[in-house]
């Protein structure tokens, strides 16, 4: 029974091959994009799933606050904090600190030179808390003594050619480390994605830290749990652990939080990385809800619109004794060839198309899908489904034909289900509307913020990398003679040196509490302030402005000085910019001076993307450099470039020549956001294509109901061009009906996404009614393809047809 109707399922779909393949091609593209979708979903909620103890792993966290005021979160805690809770608190088994090693690094191995980074100091601890798999070497005691290093496999290969490098020394920055381990590379879902592990007493054996210093919060920490841990009762007792040690970290205020919910849920300070998004994460998984559910409405359009085709074999099959439960299953047999050849048409579809989705997404998404039990059930649960959804319906609507009416001709006339028609291709319109307005506010913000007033001018500002080094006499004297050598070129307009940059990760800034000088350390006007050092030369080459004060002089003493920005001024409770100049605040600079004197008010200026509300900063002066920023003034930008690495190789031999330009550094900020809206652009068109295929369905169904009418209304005079408005009318009215429903949503959705950035567009009507009218155009297009065909046929064709 079940070969026959396959042979017979078979049949129908080869003898009705514009609507199968109509079929099985809009049911592969939307199987296709749900699996993508999915998949890219899955591996952002996967992020820590490696690690055997992920369930119990937690990361601490330093709340500030201002008095009882909340202002920022840290994810960087101080030293002593997890050796601490692990004595205290029977619910800490263990902890592990890891101190980043910030920014490129300059890695010598052998005779090679390598600038890389994610270096990160660590207590021995992290093969208790990790899951890391060691290759070579011994876990136990690869990071307890100084100056030792873990290497994974990639970076093994990298610097050594091999990745049994057990006993290697490696120099990073004038360091010397021996390798004691190398591990495998980790997967790319972790938060923490290090090149090494240094061990973190080398801190202590070279001075660069003290282990009981309460002075700066500069380490992540990391608790493994007792199984069975209460986190709200843990963040309790972690605001009373925080309340005793008022004397050390003030306001602030330690808290918990899983590992496995820091890349959708954390957005803190100083992240290791730029974390995901769980509302991007949970749009994109409507979005390929809408699309499979748009592709299975077409089926039952198709299928239905077929119906008249098909209700002269139901009603002989029902005269011939076949029950209705037998033409059922004729059907779902029908939809599950159907979804299965659109099965596999969806899998080549699918690895087509991998490569492409993970570019658009910038994703590390793994390529294992052939072996990966998951993608197979998901994708064999989807089958299953589609087969039933989507054929259900036209089985029970086909099979429930009378037979004496349809013999009769009767059910031509019929209306049976075009409510629920209706109804699914409104729904189809109303997602691809939603989408299509998505798509156009997120470009449209984008836009305006690559626009938007910086406050400074980031334009032909090449930067190039100082190296790292001691900060003595004669390389202080190497970067000036960098700076007036790079000034001699008639291409170089000016030239400043700094620590860090507008655009660069917040690792690059120190952060400081300050306060008016006098002011009780508790008072009014203790809070967090990000700062870098800077020379004379750093404001007019990034084309910045003083609002009050002067700027830094050169070849002059500007030890116990300082400039603050407005929002600086703001926080430290200042009625405007001249009252700040002059003033004294409690902020140590690299001199002995225990206070700096405000000398400048800076302009505003987004130090990072204007995603972000300005953030108090100031700045102090030096004479050393981790970046050059160059200006250009020609467009000869490769001779320049020539010439500005000539004298580098003079001024700094045997040094990695590395440099990037600011603006398109600065752009980057804004890649998760333009990603964003290119998945959604590509999803969109998607769903419109496959929208209007359900449209074609309906319209063939309609316009195989009014063949006869549309024969009479030609005979009775009726032009092509009013019967094609006549037929059209309905599903411009449906298409009208779906964007009034869309449009709240769309609004609600978007209004919710903007709120989210600092500086923003406003939603405006040309912005719904655009995307309304290219559908409404499109729908049109479609629409009209079929009635003009059938506007122009013979109408003596129609009338003979009974």
């Amino acid at each position: 029974m079940l070969l026959n109707y396959l042979r017979i399922a078979f049949r129908n779909l080869r003898k009705n091959t514009a609507f199968s393949f109509i079929n099985i091609f809009g049911l592969a593209i939307g199987t296709t994009a749900f699996l993508l979708i999915v998949q890219y979903i899955r591996f952002e909620q996967s992020y820590e799933s490696f690690h055997a103890n992920a369930a119990n792993i937690y990361r601490i966290t330093l709340d500030f606050y201002r008095g009882s005021e909340y202002v920022v979160t840290d994810c960087e805690t101080h030293a002593p904090v997890g050796g601490m809770l692990k004595e205290k608190m029977h619910e800490v088994k263990d902890f592990v600190r890891m101190f980043h090693n910030d920014g490129l690094q300059e890695v010598k191995a052998g005779d090679k030179k390598f600038l890389d980074e994610g270096f990160y100091y660590t207590d021995p601890s992290a093969f208790n808390i990790f899951t890391l798999h060691t290759l070579y070497g011994k876990s136990e005691d690869a990071l307890t003594r100084p100056n030792t290093i873990v290497l994974t496999a990639a970076a093994a290969k990298k610097y050594f050619g091999r990745t049994n490098v057990i006993d290697e020394t490696i120099d990073i920055d004038h360091t010397l480390y021996h390798v004691s381990a190398v591990i495998e590379d980790l997967p790319p879902n972790t938060h923490i994605k290090f090149t090494a592990l240094l061990s973190h007493s080398t801190l202590l054996k070279n001075g660069w830290y003290q282990e009981d210093t309460w002075g700066g919060n500069n380490e992540y920490t990391y608790l493994l749990m007792q199984p069975g841990t209460d986190l709200a009762a843990f963040n309790k007792k972690l605001t009373e652990f925080s309340a005793s040690l008022k004397d050390k970290i003030n306001n602030s205020r330690y808290l918990a939080q899983p590992i496995e919910e820091i890349h959708l849920y954390s957005h803190k300070t100083y992240e290791p990385e730029v974390n995901g998004n769980a509302n991007v994460v949970y749009f994109l998984l409507v979005i390929a809800v809408f699309i499979i559910v748009i592709a299975w409405v077409n089926y039952i359009n198709l299928s239905t619109a077929r119906a008249m085709e098909r209700a002269r074999e139901v009603g002989i099959r029902k005269v011939m004794g076949s029950l209705k439960v037998q033409l059922v299953l004729q059907f779902l047999a029908e939809s599950c060839m159907l979804n299965i050849l659109a099965g596999i048409l969806a899998f080549i579809l699918y690895q087509t198309a991998f490569p492409f989705f993970r570019d658009l997404t910038a994703s590390a998404l793994p390529d294992s899908y052939m072996h990966d039990q998951s993608f197979w059930r998901l994708f064999v649960i989807l089958l299953a489904t589609g087969s039933i959804l989507s054929g259900i319906y036209p089985a029970f609507v086909l099979s429930s034909f009378q037979p004496a009416a349809v013999l009769k001709g009767k059910f031509r006339s019929s209306s049976h289900g075009q409510s629920l028609r209706k109804g699914l291709v409104i729904f189809q319109f109303g997602a691809t509307v939603v989408l299509m307005v998505c798509m156009c506010t997120v470009y449209m913000q984008v836009n305006y913020l690559r626009q938007y007033d910086l406050g400074m001018n980031l334009d032909q500002t090449l930067i190039v990398r100082a190296p790292n080094v001691e900060s003595d006499s004669v390389f202080q004297s190497s970067f000036h003679s960098m700076k007036t050598e790079l000034l001699r070129n008639p291409n170089v307009k000016m030239v400043a040196r700094s620590e860090s940059l507008p655009g660069l990760s917040l690792h690059e800034l120190s952060s400081t509490m300050l306060s008016r000088y006098g002011q009780n350390q508790h008072g009014n006007g203790e809070y967090e302030y990000y700062y870098f050092y800077i020379d004379a030369d750093f404001i007019p080459t990034l084309g910045m402005k003083l609002v009050a004060g002067r700027n830094f002089e050169e070849d002059k003493s500007n030890e116990d000085y300082v400039i603050i920005n407005e929002a600086a001024a703001q926080r430290l409770g200042f009625v405007n910019p001249q009252e700040a100049v002059g003033t004294k605040l409690t902020f140590k600079t690299r001199g002995d001076a225990q206070y700096s004197i405000v000398i400048g008010v800076m302009k505003n200026f987004y130090q990072r993307s204007p995603k972000e509300d300005h953030i108090p900063m100031l700045f102090a002066y030096t004479e050393g450099a981790s970046y050059f920023s160059i200006r250009l003034n020609t467009q000869d930008v490769h001779q320049t470039m020539a010439t500005v690495q000539h004298t580098w190789s003079q001024v700094f031999p045997n040094t990695l020549f590395h440099y990037f330009f600011l603006d398109e550094k600065y752009d980057q900020q804004y890649q998760s956001d333009a990603r964003f809206g290119q998945v959604i652009a590509t999803f969109s068109l998607l769903a419109v294509c496959i929208a209007c295929l359900g449209l074609f369905g309906l319209s063939s169904f309609t316009i195989l109901q009014r063949t006869k009418e549309i024969g009479i209304r030609k005979v009775l005079g009726a032009s092509v061009s009013q019967i094609v408005r006549l037929l059209s009318q309905d599903f411009v009215i449906i298409v009208l009906i779906a964007a009034l429903l869309a449009i709240p949503v769309a609004y609600f959705a978007m209004e919710q996404w903007l709120s989210g950035y600092s500086v923003r567009i406003h939603l405006n009507p040309w912005m719904f009614a655009i995307p309304v009218l290219i559908i409404l155009l499109i729908a049109l297009l479609t629409v009209s393809t079929q009635t003009i065909r059938t506007a122009l046929s013979n109408p003596t064709h129609s009338l003979r047809q009974e």
